[in-house]
């Protein structure tokens, strides 16, 4: 008997060392379980957190057996379009594979990284003279410029630069080739990315680095379930934790240290708030569904054709994708009614079930469980992880993550715009050689 558990333990512990975690349609449903069912699990299991204290002090219900219902079907049918890949006609194609599938010029790596990289340090100084470095006290003159969402867009540069420097680093480590020198220069980069992220006290900015580096790992040299379970841990309860003290040390200061001692327990549940703070779209979510009485009947996602349209620069009357942002924030009870500047997003569930409602949940689900094995079909399953394909993958994956709590039209239109700058690298990466 103690034989067989062991062996039924050993049989697990392998299933979950095998299980591709990166992979967009199973990366989707782990984080779609954590946004939507942190809170209400962290709530059930009353948490040391002042933040979960209050939902249940103020009996605050953040989850019914409706959007209960609402999320689970959401969630089945994204996995049932992601199962029936409608879209396998065009991964299959395979003059399209091997565009992906082209090896790099050695020759070209270094000038083309020089380039890319060069190009975002430019974009960064634009950032810290134009007064728009740090997150929370960004100049409104820069952030209404009519050049703030193209620099938004040419912000990928340097994480791209860093994509570049790590997916050739593994490479050559993989295949024994002579790596020190791109060793070096990935991890210098890296570091100048985590540490420019950090000082702006953008969580998203710091975080990105990280996350490249795992997935570039995971595709080109090896995967490690340990190193990506203790990055996800560090950036959970330690990075975000403490880039909210970096932010306003005086909250922690305010409210968990009494008569100026800090305690472990006082640690522990500002680590928590800070975390579980960010997993409170289960209450947005609860705000949409109670809310919602009139269907936008597509309005939202006809933004994805004004996104897509030339830059603010250039079309001066273009219409400001996140301004309804704010509105629909304040109107859904999501932040306060006097905040017009914060800006927050419906969340695709929420963005579908506003615009078609239950239907909109059914066969947008659909649809996007379908894009997203496309997505990953294509850049890595059907190009052999190629390194273009990961590079590729890895910015994506961190688009479309994030953009879970975002709106759908933005998120997809810069998926485009995104996918122009990276084959035009992949273009010059590949330069003279053959497939």
């Amino acid at each position: 008997m103690v034989i067989k558990l062991l062996r039924l333990m050993n049989t697990l512990w392998q299933k979950i060392k095998n299980f591709d975690y990166f992979e967009l349609g199973n990366s989707f449903f782990l984080y779609y379980l954590l946004l939507f069912g942190g809170l209400p699990l962290a709530i059930f299991l009353h948490l040391p957190s002042k933040y979960i204290e209050y939902f249940i002090g103020q009996n605050i219900s953040v989850i019914d057996i409706w959007i209960l219902f609402y999320l689970l079907l959401a969630i089945l049918f994204f996995i049932l379009g992601y199962r029936l890949n409608f879209f396998s006609w065009l991964s299959s194609k395979k003059s399209l594979i091997n565009i992906f599938k082209k090896k790099w010029n050695p020759q070209n790596i270094p000038w083309v990284f020089g380039i890319v990289f060069i190009s975002g340090l430019l974009i960064k100084a634009l950032r810290i003279f134009g007064d728009g470095y740090f997150h929370l006290r960004k100049s409104m003159a820069f952030v209404n410029s009519s050049f703030y969402s193209l620099i938004g867009l040419l912000d990928w540069l340097a994480p791209t630069a860093l994509a570049i420097a790590f997916a050739y680093y593994f490479y050559l480590l993989k295949t024994n080739k002579s790596y020190k020198t791109w060793q070096i220069v990935a991890w210098l980069t890296f570091g100048l990315e985590f540490f420019y992220g950090f000082f702006s006290g953008s969580k998203f900015y710091t975080i990105i680095p990280i996350i490249i580096y795992l997935i570039i790992r995971h595709y080109v040299y090896e995967r490690s379930f340990k190193r990506v379970l203790i990055a996800g841990l560090l950036i959970f309860f330690v990075l975000i934790p403490f880039l909210n003290f970096y932010n306003n040390p005086l909250i922690f200061f305010h409210s968990y240290v009494k008569d100026s001692n800090i305690t472990f327990k006082s640690i522990e549940q500002y680590s928590l708030d800070s975390s579980f703070g960010r997993l409170n779209q289960s209450k947005s979510i609860f705000n949409v569904f109670g809310k919602t009485d009139k269907f936008l009947y597509g309005r939202s996602l006809l933004n994805f054709f004004i996104s897509l349209g030339p830059p603010r620069f250039i079309w001066k009357d273009k219409p400001v994708i996140n301004a309804s942002g704010n509105e629909f924030g304040r109107a859904y009870g999501i932040i306060n009614p006097d905040n017009f500047q914060t800006s927050v997003g419906s969340t695709i569930i929420g963005d579908l079930y506003m615009n078609f409602g239950l239907w909109g949940i059914i066969l947008g689900m659909l649809i996007i469980g379908a894009l997203y094995r496309l997505i990953f079909d294509l850049f890595i399953r059907k190009s052999d992880s190629s390194l273009s394909g990961v590079i590729i993958y890895s910015i994506f994956w961190i688009q479309i993550i994030k953009g879970t709590e975002d709106w759908i039209a933005p998120v997809w239109a810069g998926l485009v715009k995104l996918f122009i700058i990276l084959i035009i690298i992949h273009f010059f990466l590949t330069w003279k050689t053959k497939s």
